[in-house]
């Protein structure tokens, strides 16, 4: 089996990764990067990344890292697979699950054993990348020096290198998609050129039609767009043989295709359609609009792109009933091929450029997420960029604790700064009786609310009418299989409902959003683990000195008091002779619990400072008790936040430190110890050195040899006591 390599900095690498993808200008180097840090990360000797292109069913080959690459290697990439031939990778998308091949596996598909063969591969370790809720691609480790069973930390490392993974095969489709848009805007651009000189699409369309009924030596001709949604059409341009004022009032109008059945026919199939007022098969409805306008007949040419129906080219006749020729038809379809042209780059440069401004959200919160722990500063930016590109009035953004049922709102932002916050921010409410809210938040979908409903939940239009709200869109925030929240889009003008485009980034940016969450908690965890005793869950004796030097410092800086309790297990090590050391820690996580229990929280320090000895920090605490007046002169100062070594000290035990260490020994006698199976065992007591700053001392180590050396003549003087020094 291969060497297991040095377990990798998580947050390190994870970030490294997001800052590929948002710093590097280069698609290729990106990519590039990416399959590198993600092989360094795991210790494997190959990483690839491939996009899956759902239109051919295919795996492309994007980017490969090894540390010995030869012309084979580089040759593979831009390789096209089909997903049919490669039964492992079709699994791996349509589960959506991680998925790990050895080459000896007995189960292995013969297809995917011999490619792993061919190509050297003893492990296979592979992730689906997922953006927005689709497959667009996967992420392979291979090992080719030695047999490699991946550990469930190398899975979970994977899982989170995926997520910024996914976002740089979005990128780089991104990217490659609009290099395609701009080289078809391009071919379009010389295309009109012979047309016309200009790009502004309503001076293009007004050229076209111009042309046109110069060409046809029509009386009039007009361009309609075509609204899908609305099933109408609009004028966009017009233009007629002898002008009349007021001939510009057709612009604009919009016509239901529900009154004009005959027209959405013909645009819908493509077909040219040529009508005459005195065609007793002609639509009635047609007719008659031809009567009320003095037309005698009309030549009508959808305008399609790619098989996109995208408006119609009509050209009128109003002094005859005419009959238009072949090669007159032919003409009216390859200006209609311009308007169609014209039409659509109308269309590709708006969607282009939201694509770019959904990009550049997308890469900002990216951005954010990397280069910054900090919760609520990264929160803070998802809700601003959310609610700017859904042009929102506001965007709120709750934490949701499963296993408490709760939700907290954690981030808020709005449009008009003037309105006040709500009053709801950073509290934790229950969602005990509101199962609607529960079930939302663990079905993981997207859900629209608009005041008008009938349907909608009491508690929800309770909290409409408090703010005045009038639509929310509640996004999930998901990573992985857990729900982490949720972020509410509002608006307060006018009802409105989201487009598939909007939910889709609204989406996007709640899963960066998640991943903020996942990050911020995994980095304290992290820190957890660094500055506690993974026994008794108290700090350690590293984080204890750093938070002795902070305390005395600022007592230096305040002129207040701080003491210190060294605690110390009397016999302990015949204790554990008698019981074992797995009583013996048993003992040690239960005396945690009882310092605890008798200090003040965030605010007093605990340690374990070694073996059966603990450590007692209390913050502007004399020896003794002190007189009510400097209690009152604390009390009106101003008090500290936990950890905040640069703020006062918040006010100290009245009775002083030698009463808290009595009050510990007292307890500590007064309990009964019990093993894990149950087993009551012997009674113990303790030992506490108390010495106080700046009594004799003027540095940290000066004050915990002064609190040993008290420790020290409490063992002497017969143990199960305390004594102080000085």
């Amino acid at each position: 089996m291969s060497e297991r390599p040095r377990e990798p900095d998580t947050l390190d690498v994870a970030s490294g990764v997001s800052l590929a993808i948002s710093d590097s200008p280069d698609l290729h180097e990106m990519l590039s990067v990416v399959a590198r840090r993600v092989a360094e990360a795991l210790g494997v000797w190959e990483c690839d990344i491939y996009e899956y292109r759902p239109e051919t069913d295919d795996l492309v080959a994007l980017a490969l890292w090894s540390p010995q690459l030869g012309d084979a290697d580089r040759d593979w990439l831009g390789t096209a697979y089909s997903v049919a031939d490669r039964p492992s990778y079709e699994l791996l998308l349509r589960e959506r699950a991680v998925r790990e091949y050895q080459v000896d596996d007995a189960s292995l598909r013969a297809e995917d054993a011999e490619v792993m063969r061919r190509w050297g591969e003893l492990s296979v370790l592979s992730v689906p990348l997922v953006f927005q809720d689709d497959v667009i691609g996967a992420l392979t480790l291979v090992e080719t020096r030695a047999p490699r069973r991946f550990s469930p930390d190398d899975l979970r490392l994977l899982e989170i290198l995926a997520v910024p993974a996914a976002v740089a095969v979005y990128n780089a489709r991104m990217f490659r998609r609009e290099a395609e848009q701009n080289r078809r805007l391009q071919a379009l651009l010389a295309a009109s050129r012979a047309v016309n000189s200009t790009i502004h699409l309503d001076e293009l369309l007004a050229t076209v039609v111009r042309a046109a009924r110069a060409a046809l030596d029509t009386a009039q001709a007009a361009i309609d767009t075509y609204d899908p949604a609305n099933d109408s059409i609009t004028v966009v341009a017009y233009d007629t043989r002898d002008p009349e004022p007021g001939a510009e009032q057709f612009l604009g109008r919009t016509y239901q295709l529900a009154d004009y059945p005959a027209d959405r026919e013909m645009l819908l199939s493509g077909e040219i359609g040529e009508e005459h007022v005195s065609d007793p098969a002609l639509d009635e409805r047609n007719r008659r609009s031809m009567l009320e306008n003095g037309e005698k007949a009309m030549l009508t040419i959808p305008l399609v792109y790619e098989g996109t129906p995208m408006g119609l080219l009509v050209l009128i006749e109003t002094e005859m009933e005419r009959h238009f020729t072949r090669e007159e038809r032919e003409l009216a379809a390859a200006l209609g091929e311009q308007a169609a042209a014209a039409i659509h780059h109308a269309e590709l440069l708006e969607r282009t450029e939201r694509q770019n401004r959904q990009l550049g959200l997308l890469l900002e919160s990216t951005r954010a997420i990397s280069r910054s722990y900090e919760l609520d500063e990264v929160l803070a930016i998802v809700a601003r960029t959310t609610a700017e590109a859904l042009g929102a009035e506001q965007c709120q953004i709750q934490e949701y604790d499963g296993a408490e049922n709760t939700v907290t709102p954690v981030a808020f932002w709005q449009r008009h700064r003037e309105r006040p916050e709500p009053d709801s921010m950073h509290q934790t409410f229950s969602l005990a009786n509101e199962p609607e809210e529960r079930a939302f938040l663990e079905s993981k979908q997207v859900v629209q609310q608009l005041y008008s409903d009938p349907e909608i939940a009491k508690p929800t239009r309770a909290i409409m009418n408090k703010y005045g709200d009038l639509s929310y869109l509640n996004v999930p925030l998901v990573f992985g299989d857990q729900s982490f929240g949720v972020m509410v889009l509002v608006e307060t003008e006018v009802e409105r409902r989201w487009g598939d485009d909007e939910v889709a980034l609204a989406r996007a940016l709640g899963e960066q959003a998640a991943v903020a969450i996942e990050h911020a908690r995994l980095y304290r965890h992290v820190q957890d683990q660094a500055i506690t005793d993974g026994l008794t869950r108290l700090f350690n004796h590293r984080y204890f000195y750093e938070r002795l030097e902070q305390e005395i410092a600022r007592a230096k800086r305040y002129g207040t008091p701080v003491s210190l309790l060294m605690i110390d297990l009397d016999d302990f090590k015949l204790f554990n002779d008698r019981h074992g050391h797995l009583a013996g820690d048993a003992v040690l996580r239960e005396m945690a619990k009882v310092l605890g229990s008798e200090l003040r929280a965030k605010l007093d320090i605990a340690a374990r400072y070694g073996g059966e000895e603990f450590a007692i920090i209390l913050p502007n605490t004399p020896m003794a008790a002190v007189p009510e007046t400097q209690m009152e002169m604390d009390l009106a100062g101003k008090l500290t936040k936990a950890g905040d070594a640069n703020a006062p000290p918040a006010p100290g035990h009245r009775h002083g430190a030698e009463e808290v260490a009595e009050r510990i020994r007292r307890r500590v006698g007064a309990t009964h110890f019990t093993a894990s199976d149950g087993k009551r065992l012997s009674r113990l007591t303790v030992s506490i050195g108390v010495a106080v700053f700046p009594h004799k001392t003027s540095s940290p180590e000066d004050l915990v040899g002064n609190a040993d050396a008290a420790l020290y003549k409490a063992k002497r003087a017969g143990k199960d006591r305390v004594e102080t020094y000085g």
